[in-house]
């Protein structure tokens, strides 16, 4: 009986070890088939190759940030890649489209968290917010997911700013290492 309990204990170990590892989530690694570490002389090639701009080299944080236009992808206006000490740790893709409404974003923003919780898993809601700013006419409005995984994050963020003259709406899926 000793013996049989054993093994029911090993086995129950093993399958529930299996099936841990056929649940983990996907590697989270930055879009376009990169790696976390690439070289900014390997990128700038790759983008040439794509016939991609660097409209813009600034650094913020002490990060080197390139500011990337022309990467063809359904209303990504730009691409922002970040690099520490030469190799990338950080890519920003920033979702704009002229004439698209509030709803017309949210449905991208809804497209684009289904595929990422189908890698990922289940994001955290870490904002979702609306309000009026102080002294102004403007109303400001932000949602945002995170999701987090070996030292490597992924954040969806939604902000509008709209008026009854004026609006700025951007959808930023942001790829993070650690």
């Amino acid at each position: 009986m000793t013996i049989m309990l054993k093994h029911l204990v090993r086995l129950t170990a093993v399958l529930l070890f299996l099936g841990a590892s056929a649940l983990r989530a996907e590697e989270i690694n930055p879009p376009f088939g990169l790696r976390w570490g690439e070289t900014a002389q390997r990128l700038e090639k790759l983008l040439g190759g794509a016939k991609a701009t660097i409209v813009d080299k600034r650094f913020v944080d002490g990060k080197e940030a390139w500011d990337v236009e022309g990467l063809l992808q359904t209303g990504l206006k730009r691409t922002v890649f970040y690099f520490h000490r030469g190799e990338l740790v950080e890519v920003e893709l920033q979702y704009q489209q002229d004439g698209w409404d509030d709803a017309q974003y949210t449905n991208l923003m809804n497209d684009v968290r289904k595929r990422l919780e189908q890698r990922y898993g289940e994001g955290q809601l870490v904002a979702r917010r609306t309000e009026q700013a102080p002294d102004s006419d403007v109303t400001q409005k932000i949602v945002g997911y995170k999701w987090n995984q070996n030292n490597t994050a992924i954040e969806l963020v939604y902000f509008a700013a709209v008026n009854t003259s004026q609006s700025y709406r951007t959808l930023s899926v942001h790829y993070k290492t650690y």
